[in-house]
């Protein structure tokens, strides 16, 4: 192969823009599962929350530090004592002056908790607040999944749309044909011929809308994929070849509860925990502790004179603390926690009604829509024959085209019945399908 052939693949290799190809609507929502940037972050921040157990059990485990410190103390203490106790005359007073200004200390100190029941609570707030953080990525998730069938089917639909725009507008160019033929002719009066251009300008530009339509949601289901405006997307599925299934009874609701009910039920959790923990703010707390210093106090600043002498403090012992008193600190903290707690339980009730009024709208509307195909279906496709008898009855003669524009609008109303009607069925059958888990 040519060096230069060679090295113009390579090229083309890194400047192409990525290609994606969706063959069902399961591999989109799985693609968007994995790689929707919205769910990345949030897994991203979910690792990053994970440090705060650390954080947490901190308070549990012993605590060791190292110092040192440098003081000079500008201002020494002095104290007057009695001059016979140094020698001197009764009655007279000598002043004393305490501690050296340079002061060199330098020791270590170890803190161990012994009891401390608040801590151990903190323990399992945290552990909730991470519960809490996977339920709202699953909630997030949940939320991603049905954006994501909502827009693919959407982009279908429209693709769909495109196709059958293209249809009419071809009859709507044939019949201008004719009109033009005929208007020559003196056939037919400006009138009528300026009757069927419009229809013609207004079926172009129904296309141009829904080519525009179909572009948008495209991009919008890239940007879901975590895919670049410049990448290719193909969507390789048609939904007339899709099979269709059958009504949903209200008793095969799925038993599964909602990530949207579990993430309320966590909050409750949460505030239960926090209402017991500033309960066990009650209790006393105890603590070990053990501290070793050396000191050296110099005149000057000479502590690398090893000669002088340092000495060594040393100090080791419990520490009880039971608050007894907090200025209504703890009983406002109590309140609220239980204020809190009651408004999670409010919004867990709420949240289960809404949940099973949603599941029963989609579940309904779902039904409706596929009891509803076939029928519409059936329509379509009478309509479109429909479409061309009469346009060949209008080349004959035998219509007028009044009597052609009625059967091309009941053509466009079934069509555009049969497409909403197709998205209904497939966009609810896959978050029926979504919400079931599957």
């Amino acid at each position: 192969m040519n060096r230069f052939t060679l090295f113009g693949f390579i090229f083309v290799s890194f400047t192409a823009p990525a290609q994606t190809v969706i063959s069902t609507v399961q591999e989109a929502l799985t693609l968007a599962r994995r790689a929707n940037p919205e769910l990345v972050n949030a897994r991203q921040n979910r690792q990053a929350q994970d440090q705060q157990r650390t954080a947490t059990r901190a308070a549990l485990l012993p605590q060791a530090r190292f110092f040192t410190n440098f003081d000079y103390n500008f201002a020494l203490p002095v104290q007057l004592v009695p001059a016979e106790f140094l020698g001197g005359k009764a009655g007279e007073f000598r002043s004393l002056q305490f501690g050296l200004p340079y002061v060199l200390a330098a020791g270590a100190e170890v803190n161990v908790p012994v009891v401390n029941r608040p801590a151990r609570a903190d323990i399992g707030i945290t552990e909730q607040n991470l519960r809490i953080t996977d339920n709202q990525n699953l909630v997030l998730q949940d939320e991603i999944s049905t954006q994501t069938a909502r827009v693919y089917h959407a982009t279908l639909l429209t693709r769909s749309a495109i196709a059958l725009t293209q249809r009419n507008l071809s009859a709507a160019d044939t019949l201008t044909q004719i009109a033009k033929n005929r208007l020559d002719k003196g056939l037919i009066e400006p009138l009528e011929y300026n009757r069927i251009r419009s229809v013609q300008l207004t079926t172009a530009d129904v296309l141009y809308q829904n080519e525009l339509a179909y572009i948008r949601n495209l991009n919008q289901l890239k940007l879901i994929l975590g895919l670049a405006p410049s990448d290719s997307l193909i969507l390789s599925e048609d939904l007339a070849t899709r099979p269709i299934g059958t009504p949903v009874p209200a008793t095969e609701l799925s038993a599964i509860e909602r990530p949207q009910i579990t993430l309320q039920q966590a909050r409750v959790d949460l505030s239960q925990r926090q209402l017991n923990r500033e309960r066990l703010m009650r209790w006393p707390t105890l603590s070990a502790y053990g501290r070793y210093t050396e000191q050296a106090q110099r005149s000057q600043i000479n502590f690398l004179n090893f000669n002088q002498p340092w000495y060594q403090i040393g100090v080791t012992g419990l520490q009880f603390n039971w608050p007894l008193y907090t200025g209504g600190l703890r009983t406002s903290n109590m309140t609220r926690a239980r204020l809190q707690l009651k408004a999670a339980e409010i919004a867990l009730a709420y949240e289960r009604n809404k949940q099973q009024t949603d599941n029963q709208d989609i579940r309904n509307t779902y039904n409706q829509a596929v009891q509803s195909l076939d029928l519409n279906r059936q329509n379509y496709e009478l309509s479109s024959q429909n479409v061309q008898i009469a346009l060949i009855k209008y080349r004959s003669g035998l219509f007028a085209y009044d009597q052609y524009l009625n059967v091309f609008n009941e053509a466009l109303t079934a069509q555009n019945r049969y497409l909403n009607n197709l998205s209904n069925v497939f966009i609810n059958q896959t978050i029926l399908q979504i919400r079931n888990g599957q």
